[in-house]
């Protein structure tokens, strides 16, 4: 194996974290600054702002309009965007690797000079509107939220990202300054970039468009809320649509890098992929599904592992009788050691394709900044894949797969007694 490509971190004197992994002969690039905070760390009253802010980021700065923002990214063929987490927020820049300054130039005027003018809150608070309108006519979109609402209840883990109509038609000028103040100054954020540069390089374009002064006496806020109780429980949503979405989750785990590590063979094994156990057996045998597929949500202090599919009404019976029995199979007799073997070697070589694009390598440093303190290389990553025993894997499938706890949240045109009748037994 090549030898190992290290990821350089400092920290600068505002507290902004930098991080930087080299990657000699790529023509592209990526740069991304994360903020160590999303959606869990905000108040009741505070529904949907970090989501909010996210659009207004975009408008009108105080040296630029959000056309000019857009079309300086777009002339040169780049990607600008961003994205809210739970966890984390995040804003990027992908573009050919001759365009680092002015991707460092963008997102620190973004971040650090919006003017947050009245009639630019009153355009968003209707475009987010109507970015609600289109999660509730998407039925494939609709279920994810209303899942995590059943599951996580009144927990900050089931609020939906993007806040209420009531929360978001409520963002003033004063309130969501207020809340940017708050969150975004230097020591909360990361800045993460992978491409074809030397350090010096990156400490110089840091130094000269994100060296604003952090605060004074401003420190990021340790927010670790409390691992949710979550709902075993059974819920319909009803519409008149065609298919019938389901969302079937299990036991999870909180992100800790060994665990994500073994999870994720789980998962590819039983969900993975088209030669995976649902998709063979319950789409290819039984013909009962178009898609069929399982993944794993990591949190700081709790987690998910959920089975997603979309079936006709009355074959939504039988298709979750066969999940099931599938993760009842898993949980008395393990994995073979073929499957384990084969679901090592996918991982492997997904991540390495991975690696070769600037993008991912951003990603991938910076989230392991925010989750581990610490940087893990591509050869750490196959190393631990390879060290999972059968016992292992195993252990921990039997652990998520406790029929005992079961959550059912589908949508679909399906009366209350035919519901009723879905195989899902409560335990506890």
């Amino acid at each position: 194996m090549a030898s190992v490509i290290e990821c350089k971190r400092t920290v600068l004197p505002n507290g902004l974290t930098v991080l930087f992994q080299p990657m000699k002969h790529a023509s592209s690039m990526g740069v991304g600054v994360f903020l160590k905070q999303g959606s869990l760390a905000e108040t009741n009253s505070e529904h949907g702002y970090f989501h909010f802010l996210e659009h207004m980021l975009f408008k009108d700065t105080v040296t630029r309009t959000s056309k000019e923002i857009a079309e300086s990214i777009e002339r040169v063929g780049g990607i600008l965007n961003g994205s809210t987490g739970r966890e984390y927020t995040q804003y990027y820049v992908v573009a050919i690797k001759d365009q680092a300054e002015l991707a460092f130039d963008i997102l620190s005027d973004m971040l650090f000079r919006p003017l947050f003018r009245k009639e630019d809150i009153s355009i968003e608070k209707g475009v987010i509107m109507e970015e609600m309108r289109s999660y509730e006519d998407a039925p494939d979109d609709f279920v994810y939220d209303y899942y995590f609402r059943n599951i996580f209840g009144k927990s900050p883990y089931g609020r939906d990202i993007i806040g209420t109509k009531k929360s978001v038609t409520g963002v003033t000028e004063k309130s969501i300054r207020t809340f940017f103040e708050k969150h975004y100054f230097p020591k909360n954020m990361v800045i993460s970039v992978s491409g074809n540069f030397t350090w010096e390089k990156i400490l110089d374009l840091t130094n000269k468009y994100f060296s604003f002064e952090n605060p004074k006496g401003k420190n990021p806020t340790e927010l670790i809320i409390p691992a949710p109780k979550k709902s075993y429980s059974k819920h319909l949503e009803r519409r008149k649509i065609e298919q019938f979405h389901i969302m079937l989750g299990v036991n999870g785990n909180k992100r800790d890098y060994r665990t994500v590590t073994v999870t994720q063979l789980i998962s590819t094994i039983l969900g993975g992929g088209m030669a995976s156990r649902l998709f063979q057996n319950i789409r290819e045998k039984e013909g009962l599904c178009y898609s069929i597929y399982s993944f794993p949500s990591y949190y700081k202090t709790t987690g998910l592992f959920s089975i997603s599919s979309a079936t006709s009404k009355e074959k939504a019976a039988r298709c979750v009788e066969l999940i099931l029995k599938e993760l009842e199979s898993i949980s008395k007799n393990g994995f073979s050691k073929t499957e384990l073997a084969d679901a090592k070697s996918n991982q492997m070589g997904s991540i390495a394709i991975g690696y070769e694009l600037p993008e991912n390598r951003m990603n991938n440093i910076g989230l392991q900044e925010i989750y581990y303190g610490k940087y893990f290389s591509l050869e750490d990553r196959m190393k631990s894949i390879k060290s999972v025993t059968l016992d292992e894997i195993n252990e921990t499938a039997k652990q998520l797969f406790d029929l005992k706890k079961v959550h059912l949240s589908c949508v679909g045109d399906m009366s209350e007694s035919q519901f009723s009748k879905i195989p899902v037994q409560f335990g506890v």
